[in-house]
């Protein structure tokens, strides 16, 4: 049985875990280094919760190992799903999108990863827990609501460094969505008066996107390289491809008009 002190102490070393976990599956294929989570710290507060939901309710099945892994599917999976509509409630974003698997629920969970979780639960329980219960047994009463309270500290600045980055990086989304549709009216009103100078609404259009780059970088650059499966990376990327093709279409439709009225001119001349 958990004290107050030992569960956080535990939810801790699991989350570590977790982010040790994830940082090899994803680091791996990408071949680089990637610092995986919502959070800066090497932790992932997803897999300290789902540990201790898991241990909490599954223990008591220890001796039906089947039970231990279709509950553990079950609760990691609502754990997660939850987790991903929270946050793309508060930022509008999805931090993770599994809907090219072939079996996923709106893209916040998908069987091979839930499957996974089911594996991670069997060795949490059969393997991880008593180690770790016994590690955890061993610190001095001295020490444990110290260690606990700086944990809780940690995690909370963190967690309140973590939100402000997002809320940055967000704006920045918004930014770059405003200036698309700010450059998308004005081509289309261009467009409708024939007038021709596209090519600088181009270069504008360029040089803000760039701005808003540069100043968004150190925000993008972190949660773009934690969050492979972003959408907004997704998004992002197709508004600008979009963009430039809209540009390229209605530079095309002006070069069309252009030598249509010159074929007209030409025509009453003759």
């Amino acid at each position: 049985m958990w004290t107050l002190d030992t569960f956080i102490i535990s939810f801790f070393i699991y989350s570590f875990i977790g982010w040790c976990c994830e940082v090899v599956y994803c680091s791996v294929p990408k071949k680089r280094f990637v610092n995986r989570g919502f959070l800066f710290g090497p932790y992932l507060p997803i897999y300290g919760s789902g540990a201790m939901v898991v241990l909490t309710l599954l223990r008591p099945f220890h001796d039906r190992w089947y039970l231990v892994f279709i509950f553990g599917v079950i609760s990691t999976s609502i754990i997660e799903y939850v987790t991903s509509w929270a946050l793309e409630k508060i930022f509008k974003v999805k931090l993770w999108d599994y809907s090219n698997h072939p079996i996923n629920i709106n893209g916040r969970v998908c069987e091979l990863n839930s499957t996974l979780f089911g594996l991670l639960s069997l060795f949490l329980v059969y393997v991880a827990d008593k180690p770790v219960s016994a590690w955890v047994a061993k610190i001095s009463d001295f020490w444990l609501e110290p260690l606990a309270m700086l944990i809780v500290a940690v995690l909370s600045a963190d967690f309140a460094t973590s939100v402000v980055k997002m809320s940055a990086f967000r704006k920045a989304v918004d930014d770059f969505n405003r200036i698309r549709n700010e450059y998308e009216a004005r081509i289309r009103a261009m467009v409708s008066e024939n007038q021709e100078n596209v090519a600088f609404i181009r270069e504008r259009f360029a040089h803000e996107l760039e701005a808003v780059r540069n100043r968004s970088y150190r925000n993008t650059r972190r949660i773009f390289n934690s969050n492979p499966t972003l959408t907004a990376r997704a998004d992002m990327k197709q508004n600008l491809q979009n963009v430039r093709k809209s540009i390229e279409e209605r530079t095309q439709k002006l070069k069309e008009l252009k030598l249509q009225r010159k074929a007209e001119k030409h025509g009453k001349s003759e």
